[in-house]
């Protein structure tokens, strides 16, 4: 999923998103008003796309699981290039949308377990073990006892008690 920012307005979304897109007045004049100054002449780095991005989505009144997730590739992006405050930064930005997503009660049928997962996950790699422990900890009743889900409930608990920063492909 590629962000593309228009260099003139900074209007920033996936590449179909510019196609024939009409924005609302209230929309344009906030993304001029935030966006529009912060534009130096060149592309934005990435995680910066992601970040404009995800603010507009919550301009636009996307769900905070969207917003969420956008703020989580911003931190990938940085962790990518080595940029550990601003990943830290935008992790804890992704955390934050996800609990509000839970909190109202925003998130697609069968996915209550996946998102518990990476709230956990999300407390884990930003230094917060105990928060993170009780985060996993609560995966396995998020399914539902759903077998299907029951890699989630194996992946917390790997994660809990001998977290890897990457996932084995065997779960």
């Amino acid at each position: 999923m590629v962000m593309h920012t228009c260099p003139s307005c900074g209007y920033t979304g996936h590449c179909d998103e510019f196609n024939g897109i009409s924005l609302d007045e209230p929309l344009k004049e906030r993304i001029h008003e935030r966006i529009t100054p912060l534009l130096t002449g060149t592309a934005p780095s990435p995680e910066r796309q992601y970040e404009f991005a995800a603010w507009i989505a919550e301009w636009h009144g996307e769900s905070f699981g969207y917003v969420g997730d956008l703020y989580l590739r911003a931190a990938w992006c940085c962790s990518d290039s080595g940029k550990i405050a601003e990943e830290r930064a935008y992790r804890l930005k992704a955390l934050e949308y996800f609990k509000r997503a839970t909190e109202q009660k925003e998130i697609p049928e069968g996915y209550l377990a996946l998102y518990t997962y990476l709230i956990g996950e999300l407390y884990r790699r930003v230094g917060e073990p105990i928060e993170a422990e009780a985060w996993f900890d609560l995966v396995a009743h998020a399914t539902g006892g759903d077998p299907h889900q029951q890699w989630l409930v194996d992946l917390a608990t790997q994660q809990k008690t001998h977290p890897k920063e990457f996932i084995d492909q065997e779960l």
